[in-house]
């Protein structure tokens, strides 16, 4: 079985002494996991950094053996955050969501694009946190995880604090009001803060705790860099 693709590196361990095993999300086939001979070159490890997209070239037996993969580079990402704590984290925390959150060797061609278009907004962008919140938003509705703001919204606003109260789980939430007019300009810390709160619960309370699953805590410690005291 052979394929080729492009794709983005979510994570690389060590496979022996001069390979890795690396885990991708494709554009064609989904998240999946394969070896690269040579890894730990200079050459290669250089760009097998975590968020790079990749052109892959995989081969193996059957689907149910781990194939391997030639790489070589498309774009380089994550050297863009390496001197800001933040889109770092918040690379780091996109990362982990999506391999916690998707299963293996399934097309998620939206879920990607998303994903694609994210990372131009933490690449370029100066509202990229505000970019990376909706993501979040909009990769729980992909995977059937629909919190429609907008119609569980009950009018109440706060226009000190700026919040609006919905009603999720049968639970009254007051959230920031940019999550449902979706105006992303200028938008606070305090804000941002509360948003991401608020997304991370509905995480941690609908997918991972009941999957045994824990958050990630580049997720926790990015929410925690908005936090004013």
């Amino acid at each position: 079985m052979q394929w080729n693709d492009e794709g983005f590196l979510l994570s690389k361990n060590m496979y022996s002494e001069n390979s890795v095993i690396i885990e991708v999300f494709t554009l064609n086939h989904g998240k999946c996991s394969g070896i690269v001979y040579g890894g730990t070159s200079k050459k290669i490890r250089n760009y097998l950094q975590v968020g790079n997209k990749l052109y892959l070239d995989l081969k193996r037996k059957n689907e149910n053996k781990l194939g391997y993969f030639k790489v070589e580079i498309i774009e380089a990402i994550s050297p863009f955050m390496f001197d800001d704590k933040k889109k770092l984290l918040c690379l780091l925390s996109s990362i982990y969501i999506l391999r916690l959150l998707l299963p293996e060797q399934f097309k998620y061609n939206l879920i990607y694009n998303l994903f694609s278009e994210f990372l131009f907004s933490l690449k370029y962008k100066e509202n990229w946190i505000a970019h990376y919140v909706f993501w979040e938003i909009d990769l729980l509705k992909e995977i059937g995880f629909d919190m429609n703001l907008k119609s569980n919204k009950d009018n109440k606003i706060n226009k000190e604090k700026n919040t609006i109260t919905v009603v999720i789980d049968n639970k009254k939430i007051n959230i920031p009001i940019f999550l449902i007019e979706k105006k992303i300009v200028n938008v606070d810390s305090k804000s941002i803060y509360l948003a991401l709160n608020f997304v991370g619960k509905f995480i941690e309370n609908n997918i991972l705790l009941p999957n045994n699953l824990n958050f990630p805590k580049a997720r926790k410690n990015l929410e925690n860099c908005f936090f004013e005291y």
